[in-house]
């Protein structure tokens, strides 16, 4: 691995420190080490760490510059979530060997955990899947979730990982909060402010918060989808769960609306016939019920019945909809605070114009959701 030479990138870790401090934590790293970013995550960067004999490990950071909010990015939660995950017994979580908040030694907090080898399948629409084996993977992913909601957070050394109780409502106020902040954030080279993500978001959050669902608590992940889970290299299961920044203690509702996206967040088309930008939770055609089957898919009331009879708890039946604009939010949210990372040139990507188009179709999404509830309600009131 010595011989390997890269190309220079603002990305750059400083290799000679970090494999000074990591070959303090790894007994069998065998120096010097090569670090290599991988893709183009929007949010904590993510690297490659191979050794001199080849052996792969993955490294987390936390992005340099200031940080828009202080919630996010906290890699520490990441490497404690996974760590206690780990100590169930079959579970798939990587193993994490340590976490350093030292910012001394390449910039930022970070901590390095196992590389797990097997397929991460970016499509939602599982187009590099065979379609026999989609149906297998569906079923895999759905699964796992509620073998996660159904951890005792307390068993595991997780209590104060979050709060038990008031998940939406916190977070109505905190999504609030972050826009806000992020809103203002000005561009580094015309020094304009970024402005609202919406301008009827608070439309959108003050519905939410008016419609919360019941009280209900467990280990959430909170960006639980295909491209952030492994597959085995030739069999359909999931053998790892990754990308644990939005983790907590919340209400398993948002987990299980988030990972059925690509059935009911749907890609649409425009005028042109152009399908638009879309977000890696939407679904394209092959998840229309008439081509469901053809395409090797299970229904979505099939994955929710399953897991429904695992978890004892049916999501459908508790403020499904309002879970859905509530999603739609918080993914424009997000993606308008990759657009505030942009324009002050923190984002972790070259890709970061992509989630420009999202944060508007999202928010526009959920607007008329909302619209079309008050609608139903104000008729049902007249009646």
């Amino acid at each position: 691995m010595s011989s390997v030479t890269k190309a220079k990138t603002h990305h750059d870790l400083d290799d000679e420190a970090l494999g000074n401090y990591l070959s303090q934590h790894l007994p069998d790293l065998q120096l010097p080490i090569v670090s290599t970013k991988i893709g183009y995550g929007q949010s904590n960067p993510t690297y490659f760490i191979d050794d001199a004999r080849g052996t792969r490990y993955i490294l987390r950071k936390k992005p340099r510059g200031t940080i828009i909010s202080p919630v996010a990015h906290q890699v520490d939660r990441e490497y404690r979530v996974i760590k206690a995950l780990g100590t169930v017994e079959g579970f798939p979580v990587p193993k994490v060997y340590c976490l350093c908040m030292d910012d001394g030694i390449i910039g930022t907090a970070f901590y390095v955990m196992e590389f797990v080898k097997g397929r991460i399948i970016t499509d939602p629409n599982l187009s590099t899947l065979p379609p026999t084996e989609r149906r297998s993977a569906w079923f895999s992913l759905v699964s796992t979730l509620a073998w996660l909601h159904s951890i005792d957070p307390d068993s595991i050394g997780l209590t104060g990982f979050g709060k038990k109780t008031g998940f939406y409502t916190r977070h109505c106020n905190t999504f609030s909060r972050i826009e806000a902040q992020q809103a203002r954030v000005k561009d580094i080279s015309t020094g304009q402010e970024l402005g609202r993500a919406h301008p009827n978001f608070d439309e959108i959050v003050d519905y939410v918060r008016r419609n919360v669902p019941s009280d209900r608590a467990s280990i959430i992940h909170g960006d639980y989808k295909f491209d952030n889970v492994v597959l085995h290299p030739t069999e359909p299961r999931v053998i790892a769960l990754l990308d644990w920044e939005l983790s907590t203690i919340g209400h398993p509702l948002m987990d299980a609306v988030y990972v059925v996206g690509p059935y009911w967040n749907r890609v649409s088309k425009g005028k042109d016939g152009k399908v638009g930008p879309t977000r890696d939770d939407m679904g394209g055609e092959v998840y229309d019920v008439a081509n469901q089957r053809k395409a090797g898919m299970p229904s979505m009331d099939e994955l929710m019945d399953e897991y429904s009879s695992l978890v004892g708890w049916d999501p459908r039946k508790d403020r499904w909809e309002v879970a859905k604009i509530f999603h739609l939010m918080r993914g424009g949210t997000i993606s308008h605070g990759i657009q505030a990372r942009t324009v002050t040139g923190q984002a972790s990507s070259e890709f970061s114009h992509y989630y420009f188009e999202n944060t508007k179709r999202s928010l526009d999404t959920a607007l008329a959701m909302v619209r079309e509830l008050k609608e139903k309600e104000n008729s049902r009131s007249t009646l």
